[in-house]
């Protein structure tokens, strides 16, 4: 059973390239990480025109430049596959993984059959089958992320040009009926002392249970534009939409952990729209996200997906503090659809993120939370802090206890 941990960490070293199966809902930047994720009304012109466009006509006073560059990291393990693995995997006193227990009892049984040695044939049997079940269909997430922007906010024609690279992925295991089937097969057996066969002579499992990683670097390219009309900020991003794709499917009973891999390079336009009103130090903000729907094939079924985000917020400028909170308007699906209910189900989101910023002049200290209304995700608590002079500093972090990300961003600004 050595075998699927080394599938695990081949997909993990093949997954530094990608991020959650989710696709984040803007791009890379340590404020509003650190703020709860949020930024549709309370954004800055270094997150403007992944947030919401409209705030390029709406800027905070004192942002009249900026050029950043930020980085990003993942890791996240909501279902708990990492434990649900170590559990299949954990040696006993002999050195025994459950695989090699199970094989090692059938082979005693086989060689002596009696109640004595038939019982921990069904002992292990048990043991092996619920921590399948408990691996089967495990989401695991790891990534990085990079974003480039450079704005220079206005009334009458606010600009941002960026460049945003996020990692989708969905890595999962699936046991195939056919290994349960095979276990239940030896217990019934043995249960009634008859004869059997050992179906993990090989320590491994003998069905199609495989470890599928399907993901999608996405890129986007595009310029951000903002104006404002009779007191109303309205926005919209223009973007070029690179997707490079990658699906493969390991056998957990294969002996290589290189994944041969298929992927394919998709390439098109979508845009954003935004608007927001600016009533002093209140400021309300909608945006709507990914436009044109878009479909793109992978092998084995699975798809990419990007439909529109919708999402609303508000926040409240005080000068030395901001508080924000935005809304997802519609359940986000995940990216990647696998055709697997019970998979995809795992991936939808719907956030509502609560953030405050505390000016301390150079010095800016940020907290905030997101909670996911579907329940497919566990609350996340952000913080983050900010050195604003001419050269800008933010670092940000947001987890809970199944996974962590961090975004350091660097820039000048003024």
């Amino acid at each position: 059973m050595k075998k699927i941990q080394n599938t695990l960490i081949g997909a993990a070293i093949a997954l530094t390239s990608f991020q959650a199966a989710a696709l984040p809902f803007a791009g890379v930047d340590a404020r509003s990480l650190g703020m709860g994720g949020t930024g549709v009304a309370g954004g800055s012109v270094a997150n403007a025109a992944s947030f919401n466009p409209a705030l390029l006509a709406a800027s905070r006073e004192g942002e009249d430049f900026n050029f950043s560059l930020a980085f990003g990291a993942l890791a996240k393990d909501e279902y708990n596959m990492v434990d649900a693995v170590d559990a299949l995997q954990a040696p006993n006193a002999l050195g025994f993984d459950l695989v090699q227990q199970f094989s090692a009892d059938i082979d005693a049984y086989i060689a002596s059959p009696s109640t004595t040695t038939a019982d921990p044939v069904i002992a292990s049997g048990g043991a092996l089958k619920t921590n399948l079940l408990n691996l089967n269909n495990r989401p695991l997430e790891l990534g990085v992320n990079f974003g480039l922007n450079v704005t220079v906010p206005g009334e009458t024609l606010g600009m941002s040009v960026f460049a945003n690279s996020r990692g989708v992925a969905a890595g999962s295991v699936f046991i195939d009926p056919a290994d349960l089937a095979a276990i239940d097969a030896v217990v019934t057996a043995v249960s009634a002392s008859g004869p059997t066969a050992d179906p993990f002579a090989s320590g491994t499992l003998s069905g199609t249970s495989n470890f599928t990683l399907t993901g999608a670097a996405v890129t986007e390219v595009g310029v951000a534009l903002g104006t404002k009309l009779f007191g109303l900020a309205l926005g919209v991003t223009p973007k070029q939409v690179q997707i490079d794709s990658i699906s493969s499917i390991q056998q957990i009973n294969a002996a290589s952990t290189s994944f041969p891999d298929t992927g394919e390079t998709f390439s098109d336009t979508n845009f954003d729209v935004g608007v927001a009103i600016d009533l002093g130090a209140l400021k309300i903000g909608g945006v709507a996200k990914n436009m044109v729907s878009k479909e793109y094939p992978l092998i084995g079924g699975n798809r990419i997906i990007i439909e529109p985000q919708l999402r609303a917020g508000v926040s409240f400028d005080a000068g030395w503090a901001t508080l924000t909170m935005d809304q997802d308007l519609t359940t986000n699906k995940g990216v990647i659809s696998t055709g697997v209910a019970a998979i995809d189900a795992l991936s939808e989101t719907q956030y509502t993120s609560l953030g405050v910023e505390f000016d301390m002049s150079i010095v800016q200290l940020r907290a905030g939370m997101r909670t996911d209304n579907t329940g497919n995700t566990d609350d996340v608590l952000t913080a983050g802090v900010g050195l604003h002079a001419l050269v800008s500093l933010d670092f940000a972090v947001a987890g809970n206890d199944k996974g962590v990300e961090a975004i350091l961003q660097a820039g000048v600004r003024w």
